[in-house]
């Protein structure tokens, strides 16, 4: 064995504070003052001291012993290699001349393993500052040389360094692990989801096909009902007005499930995204004028003043049945809450259309019977929803009006219900020409 020279073996204090190293004795006196409390929780980063001199380890334990970490000890290069193999540490304050394995040989042993090539390595030694030593010291993959005697401020600045830079890389880990997680979970959820899509997809097409199915069946019965009613209307004696009055309530009906059947087979179409809209140019106004005198005989029975608006020319492209069958839609509700002697009012306007900064046109057919409730507004367009008691869509099955947003809105347009000082509901249709 090669004895190491007596200036890497100092083991005095200086009196100026640094340490060359604290003598056995002295350290020891300090370390013994420390209760268990004082000793810091396995929860604080690791420190590896490397020093085969008992005084220099002890010296080095006393001088960090009150910062916030744990020293681990080594009293040679292979124990320090198979210490960083145990443990993680946030720097090594290693000693270079040691025998068997000296500093230098041990701090490229650390570097060459991926597990502890990391961890920053102090070099301290009482060797002399020279640019060989340096060199030599760096090129080992030290991160910092401090010489003897080293001040105990310096010494404990560095470590501070080293132990904050190591809870900031824990903390930053906890943050990659806890987004790793995550992620994960979130991918787990969007499997689900998509899952759950699926299934939708499939049970909603399912139930498009039965619908399209039962409304099949249920048009050829109701065909021959209206034939029937229609042929006894014809047949009603004149001294019988109160048979002649159910007949026409029953045709009346007749004809609301027949609209009802057909708002079913074109709602299921177009929920299907490949539904197609057959547009032409049409003249709005003559449109809805048609569609108003269809009531006109039902407005007479009741004493409702139906008002029809101005001839206009104006005109769109859209798809005629489906925008005939909204205002067919809009006056049918319309009649149903409008009391008898009461009022409907059907105005068009042009407009310019806010969104687009385009022409459009406003479609407000407006009724004296009972208000809707502000809350219910919004609500009272959703597929099968049905009004308050009392309110102006009470009776409503819940797809006359749906439908008539879905096929405003296909022409890229919008449909709302207000309340005006004059009218106590107003639904309001707005289109782009």
């Amino acid at each position: 064995m090669v004895p190491r020279p007596a200036t890497d073996r100092q083991t005095h204090a200086h009196p100026s504070g640094r340490l060359g190293s604290l003598t056995l004795v002295n350290a020891a006196v300090r370390l013994s003052s420390r209760t268990m409390a004082d000793l810091p929780p396995p929860s604080f980063p690791n420190v590896l001291i490397v020093d085969d001199v008992e005084a220099n380890l002890v010296a080095l334990e006393a001088l960090l012993g009150s910062m916030s970490c744990n020293l681990v000890r080594a009293r040679s290069g292979n124990e320090a290699l198979r210490e960083l193999l145990k443990r993680e540490f946030a720097v090594i304050l290693l000693d270079v001349q040691m025998p068997e394995m000296d500093g230098y040989e041990m701090a490229r042993h650390a570097r060459s393993n991926p597990a502890t090539s990391d961890v920053p390595i102090i070099f301290l030694t009482a060797m002399h500052e020279t640019e060989d030593t340096l060199l030599q010291g760096y090129g080992s993959g030290a991160v910092d040389i401090l010489f003897k005697p080293v001040s105990a401020i310096i010494l404990r600045s560095k470590v501070q360094i080293f132990l904050d830079l190591y809870a900031m890389r824990r903390r930053l880990a906890d943050q990659i692990a806890t987004t790793e997680r995550t992620l994960v979970e979130l991918q787990t959820s969007r499997d689900e989801l998509e899952q759950r899509h699926v299934a939708l997809a499939e049970a909603q097409k399912d139930q498009r096909e039965l619908t399209a199915f039962i409304v099949h069946d249920l048009k050829n019965p109701l065909t021959v009902v209206n034939m029937g009613l229609e042929l006894a209307r014809g047949e009603i004696p004149a001294s019988q007005p109160e048979l002649a009055d159910t007949i026409n309530e029953a045709a009346v009906a007749a004809a609301r499930l027949r609209t009802m059947i057909e708002d079913l087979l074109t709602i299921s179409r177009m929920e299907e995204a490949t539904f197609p809209l057959q547009r032409e140019q049409l003249s709005v106004t003559k449109l809805l004028r048609s569609v108003i005198q269809s009531f006109v005989r039902r407005a007479e029975e009741r004493g409702i003043v139906l008002s029809q608006p101005p001839e206009m020319n104006i005109e769109l492209k859209g798809d005629r049945t489906l925008l005939q069958r909204v205002f067919e839609n809009i006056l049918d509700n319309a009649f149903r809450y409008t009391p008898a002697r009461g009022r409907i009012d059907v105005m068009i306007r042009k407009v310019t259309m806010p969104a687009a900064q385009s022409n459009g046109l406003e479609i407000d057919v407006s009724n004296d019977g009972p208000p809707i409730p502000e809350p219910e507004r919004g609500r009272i367009f959703e597929k099968f929803r049905r009004g308050l008691e009392n309110a102006a869509t009470s009776g409503n099955a819940g797809l006359g009006l749906y439908f008539c947003k879905r096929a405003v809105e296909a022409h890229g347009g919008d449909i709302d219900v207000v309340q005006t000082t004059e009218w106590p509901t107003q639904f309001r249709i707005s289109l782009p020409m």
